[in-house]
C-alpha cells in the first residue's frame, strides 16, 4: 500500500482531466462515476449514469454500471480506489447527503468536481467517523 493512504489518493494529471471533462459535460446533471486502481492510486475512470431521480441535485450510480464496474475489477485484480461525482453548482465539499451516502461505500475516496466558477476544481475526501475530512490528491 502507498505510504499515507489514507491521507492522500493517487490521481495521474491524465484521470483528474477526464473526471473533470465528464463534470463539465452532463452539467447541469451531477456526473458520477468510478476510479479503479489498486492501492489508493486509481488506474482509470469508469464513467456511470447517473440514476437518480433528480440528476441535478443528487446522484446514484446506476445498478447495471456498479455491477459492470465491479466485475471488471475482480478480472483486472483492482478494487475501487474512489466514487467520484459533480456538484455543477456549488463548492466541491461533501453535502450533508455526500456525507450520509458515504457510509455504505465506507472504503474509497470521494472525489468531487466543479466546474461552478468556470474554473475546474477537484477535490477529495474520505469518511471518518460521521464527517468527511479532506485527503490530498497526488
Amino acid at each position: 500500500m502507498m505510504s499515507g493512504a489514507a491521507d492522500a489518493i493517487a490521481l495521474g494529471r491524465q484521470l483528474r482531466e477526464e473526471i473533470l471533462r465528464h463534470a463539465l459535460e452532463e452539467a447541469p446533471r451531477e456526473a458520477c462515476g468510478l476510479v479503479v486502481g489498486l492501492d489508493g492510486v486509481g488506474a482509470r475512470a469508469v464513467r456511470c449514469r447517473n440514476a437518480h431521480p433528480e440528476p441535478t441535485a443528487r446522484y446514484q450510480v446506476h445498478p447495471d454500471d456498479l455491477r459492470a464496474a465491479v466485475a471488471g475489477m475482480t478480472d483486472e485484480e483492482r478494487e475501487l480506489v474512489a466514487i467520484y461525482h459533480s456538484h455543477p453548482r456549488s463548492q466541491p465539499v461533501p453535502s450533508p447527503t455526500d456525507r450520509e451516502d458515504a457510509h455504505r461505500w465506507p472504503h474509497p475516496a470521494y472525489v468531487l468536481a466543479t466546474w461552478r466558477t468556470g474554473a475546474p476544481e477537484l477535490r477529495a475526501f474520505r469518511l471518518d467517523g460521521e464527517w468527511m475530512r479532506e485527503v490530498e490528491i497526488l
